[in-house]
C-alpha cells in the first residue's frame, strides 16, 4: 500500500512538474509575441483621433472711407477708414496693413496708426514691409469694439508737392480680413478749397 502510495504521488508531482512547464513556457511564448507586436492588450483602450484644434473666429468688421479729408500739396495728410464692429460678440485686437496708393504719397519718418478715444490719441507702431516699401504691418491694433461700436482709425502720410488741387490720392486699410481705401482731395496751395467735379 504505501508503494502505491508514494507511486502515486511521484505520478502526481510529475503532473504539477509538467503543468507547471507547460504553464512557463506558455507564459515566454505570449511574451515574445507581444514583444513582436502580436498581440495587445485585451484591456487597452481602443485608440481614438486627436480633436481637431480651434478655430479662432473671424472678426466681422465693416471698414468705410471718411469723406472730405483734406491736405495742401506737399504737406502732410492724415487719410482715415471707420472700423464697425457688426458681430455679435466684442473685437479686441486685429491686425492692420496700410498701404500707399500709386502716386503722390510717401511715408514719413515713422509709421503709426492711430485712434482717438475718449479725447486721447492711442498710437500703434507699424514696421515697412521687407518686400514692398509701400506697405506697412500693425500687429495687434487695439480696436475694443463692443458689437454696433465705430472708432475712426487713421495714419500720416507726406503728399507730393506736385499734387494738382482736386486731385485724390489714395491710402488702403486692410482691418484683419476687411479694407477699405481712405481717399483725400488735394486743396490749393494757400490751403483754400478748390472747385472740383468728381
Amino acid at each position: 500500500m504505501l508503494t502505491a502510495i508514494q507511486h502515486h504521488s511521484r505520478k502526481s508531482g510529475t503532473r504539477r512538474g509538467r503543468a507547471r512547464t507547460a504553464t512557463a513556457a506558455a507564459a515566454v511564448a505570449l511574451a515574445a509575441v507581444t514583444a513582436a507586436g502580436g498581440l495587445t492588450s485585451a484591456s487597452a483602450a481602443p485608440s481614438e483621433p486627436a480633436p481637431e484644434p480651434a478655430v479662432a473666429a473671424v472678426a466681422e468688421l465693416d471698414v468705410q472711407d471718411v469723406p472730405f479729408v483734406s491736405a495742401i500739396p506737399g504737406e502732410p495728410a492724415m487719410p482715415k477708414v471707420t472700423v464697425t464692429n457688426v458681430a455679435k460678440s466684442r473685437v479686441a485686437t486685429q491686425d492692420v496693413t496700410v498701404t500707399l496708393g500709386p502716386h503722390g504719397v510717401s511715408w514719413l519718418g515713422w509709421q503709426e496708426v492711430y485712434i482717438v478715444r475718449g479725447g486721447k490719441t492711442e498710437k500703434n507702431r507699424c514696421r515697412i514691409s521687407e518686400t514692398n516699401a509701400r506697405q506697412a504691418f500693425c500687429k495687434g491694433v487695439k480696436l475694443y469694439l463692443d458689437p454696433g461700436q465705430s472708432i475712426n482709425l487713421h495714419t500720416e502720410v507726406a503728399t507730393s508737392p506736385d499734387l494738382e488741387p482736386c486731385e485724390m490720392p489714395r491710402v488702403h486699410f486692410q482691418v484683419g480680413t476687411t479694407g477699405a481705401d481712405a481717399n483725400f482731395v488735394m486743396t490749393n496751395p494757400d490751403g483754400t478749397p478748390a472747385e472740383c467735379r468728381h
